[in-house]
């Protein structure tokens, strides 16, 4: 295996980490025992942002398939959709290897990243439209991701799950690509 594929691997796995840690035994004794019974038993009560962090990752989970493809030599397009010349959804699709659901998660990460690494935790307003189309979302309108979430028009909220489950996608197209 090469080192861009393990060091791929490498990022994506200690992003889905995130997921074990939220999940950890001494998270949920942590909640027990300092949460007070009139509050949710989440780990947002200790004040820890979960749909923040799960979003960051998902701007982690991008990156790493983006350092992969750049150091596979896999070239660069103008994405037909986004007009975007660094989108990584038509870089990727473009090698002909994937398979559509592969394709799917790929067109919402791209979407997704673009919620959290440029606009506010997972909101997307005015701007985040007008600048380019996007691949899944739409302004005012519902959508169901392939990860379970649901972007309600205006905003996202993402859990560990949806984390788990684009990191799973990551490892496969990297898999798929290596």
């Amino acid at each position: 295996m090469s080192s861009n594929v393990s060091l791929g691997l490498s990022q994506v796995d200690r992003i889905a980490q995130l997921c074990d840690f939220l999940a950890h035994p001494g998270m949920q004794a942590a909640l027990d025992h300092s949460v007070p019974v009139s509050m949710p038993h989440e780990v947002g009560s200790l004040g820890f942002d979960t749909p923040l962090w799960i979003g960051l990752g998902i701007v982690g989970l991008w990156s790493a398939l983006d350092a992969f493809a750049e150091r596979a030599g896999i070239p660069t397009t103008k994405c037909p959709t986004c007009g975007g010349p660094n989108c990584l959804s038509s870089r990727l699709t473009s090698t002909g290897k994937l398979n559509v659901a592969d394709e799917r998660a790929l067109k919402e990460l791209e979407d997704v990243r673009h919620l959290f690494a440029h606009n506010y935790a997972g909101r997307a307003d005015a701007v985040y439209f007008r600048k380019k189309k996007r691949h899944v979302l739409d302004s005012g309108v519902s959508a169901s991701l392939s990860s379970g979430a649901t972007f309600d028009g205006a905003n996202i909220s993402l859990t560990a799950a949806h984390l788990r489950y684009y990191a799973g996608q990551s490892r496969e197209v990297i898999g798929k690509l290596s």
